[in-house]
């Protein structure tokens, strides 16, 4: 006969709780098994318990790399009640059930996103404790595993009430489980492909950071997820005010963070459905602010405004004149908070990091596709100028400030700019000369340079360019027809730069 007292075991990294859920254990007429740092916690705490080593006859071995890897811990937790076969080996080998997993992994998330060396995260790696509630989820029918201090409260609850735990919470409590070990073993893995770029299995595990109102439109469900075992500049945001952040706020601030950021120059940007609708250098952040307002006061209304620079008390009084969905930068004075409080419902972020994402993953239907991001620009000494018209240095200063815009805006994508702001953005138009029509608008930009994400097919976007007075164009090239284009051009007076890269985004 198998013995009938019920066990526990007990063993966690995390040690939140855990002596008061012990306790509850023992009152519910359970003995407790533990190891290590767990045992003498509740040594410590006057809890009736007894040693992995005692209770296994065998000491723990390879300075604790090996303890509950021990046939009279994973037959107790394997073994089948409902089993004569099972029962019978247990009652043969001297095996008692364990009917309760308390155990919570070493912190190998958290440290890898620390950085430690490898040397040192790999004592990080949890062997015996994922063995254990990954045997205890497995068999959850008979045993409860519970790997989450915070679900403590809820199982105690539970069982006062009912007298046991459901069925459905302990199938609950083993799909956080393999949930668990499957984010962890990922960062593992991921922790130790350096210089593998496409793996061939690509994992990528994330934690719910917020179940939001909706997604894109109201009748669509939606979530916000955070990577596990990274930072990004999105991860740990500061929210000073506001109402929480929706689906769209959050694609729509992720590319403003992204544009501004391109710029070692004060810089603003301003935002409306992930696309820029304007951006400016200044000379401060009123400057900035007042350029980019100008340059589309149309589609700034609503917008996201974001800054690659401290927001003070000046910028803040005129940036509460104006509708804005958020602002956000990489800092506020107490000034600007003070302020920027009086409108409630606008969102004041702090972002604390520089965007640091090196892949991107899109989603297709039943699959991703996986790419590098477009972080890098062909340097200037790479740039050819093969038009009989030469730049001046504004202009080449000009024409690099849309060069950087251009390549954050929809394709095909076109960037009017002068004195380094936007005076007309085109974006996602399924041709190109489409694009340059937009961004023309009825504005007077003579004088102006354009960037075009990629090259010209035709030179119907350069003639309609240069009917506008466009003085300076910046392009990848590569078309069969770069000569047409180089030559309308040469007809117009308008200097060309060949990058020799493209920046679609699609």
């Amino acid at each position: 006969m198998l013995a009938m007292t019920k066990r526990a075991l007990l063993s966690v990294y995390d040690k939140t709780g855990i002596v008061d859920f012990a306790r509850f254990l023992l009152g519910k007429g359970f003995s407790l098994l533990s190891t290590g740092g767990t045992y003498k916690e509740l040594m410590a705490a006057d809890v009736d318990v007894m040693a992995i080593s005692e209770y296994t006859g065998e000491a723990e071995i390879l300075g604790g790399r090996v303890k509950t890897l021990h046939p009279k811990i994973h037959g107790g937790l394997l073994g089948r009640r409902d089993s004569d076969e099972h029962r019978d080996v247990m009652v043969s080998k001297g095996i008692n059930p364990i009917d309760v997993v308390v155990v919570n992994l070493y912190p190998f998330i958290e440290k890898f996103a620390a950085r430690i060396p490898t040397e040192e995260l790999v004592d990080f790696i949890d062997i015996g404790g994922q063995t254990m509630i990954r045997a205890a989820a497995k068999n959850h029918a008979h045993v409860l595993v519970v790997s989450d201090p915070a679900d403590y409260p809820l199982i105690m609850a539970e069982w006062e009430e009912n007298g046991s735990v459901s069925l459905s919470t302990r199938r609950r409590m083993a799909s956080k489980v393999f949930a668990l070990t499957a984010a962890y073993d990922s960062v593992i893995a991921g922790s130790l492909q350096d210089g593998v770029y496409t793996p061939e299995r690509f994992t990528a595990v994330y934690k719910k950071e917020a179940d939001l109102r909706y997604g894109e439109n109201p009748h669509q469900r939606a979530a916000w997820y955070l990577p596990t075992g990274s930072k990004g500049a999105l991860s740990d945001l500061t929210q000073h005010q506001g109402k929480p952040l929706s689906f769209n706020n959050i694609r729509d601030l992720d590319a403003a963070w992204r544009v501004v950021n391109e710029f070692h120059d004060l810089a603003c940007v301003g935002v409306k459905h992930s696309s820029p609708c304007a951006v400016s250098l200044g000379a401060s952040v009123l400057d900035a602010w007042q350029r980019v307002r100008d340059a589309d006061p149309l589609s700034i209304f609503g917008a996201i405004a974001a800054f690659n620079r401290e927001v003070d008390e000046e910028a803040a009084h005129a940036l509460k004149d104006i509708f804005l969905e958020i602002i956000a930068a990489p800092d506020f004075t107490q000034n600007a908070l003070k302020i920027l409080k009086k409108k409630k419902n606008l969102r004041v972020i702090t972002l604390h990091r520089r965007p640091s994402d090196y892949w991107e993953a899109l989603p297709v239907d039943g699959g991703i596709c996986l790419q590098e991001l477009d972080r890098e620009f062909a340097p200037e000494s790479a740039w050819t100028i093969p038009t009989r018209a030469s730049l001046t240095d504004k202009q080449k200063d000009d024409l690099s400030f849309a060069w950087k815009v251009v390549k954050h805006v929809k394709s095909n994508g076109i960037v009017l700019a002068m004195n380094s702001r936007t005076l007309g953005i085109g974006s996602g138009q399924p041709n190109r000369v489409g694009a340059v029509q937009l961004a023309l608008g009825v504005r007077d930009v003579a004088g102006a340079v354009l960037a075009s994400d990629a090259f010209f097919p035709f030179d119907d976007a350069v003639k309609t360019a240069a009917r506008a007075g466009i003085a300076a164009i910046i392009q990848p090239g590569g078309s069969l027809r770069d000569k047409d284009s180089i030559k309308a051009c040469d007809e117009a007076g308008i200097a060309m730069v060949l990058t020799g890269r493209r920046h679609f985004r699609h």
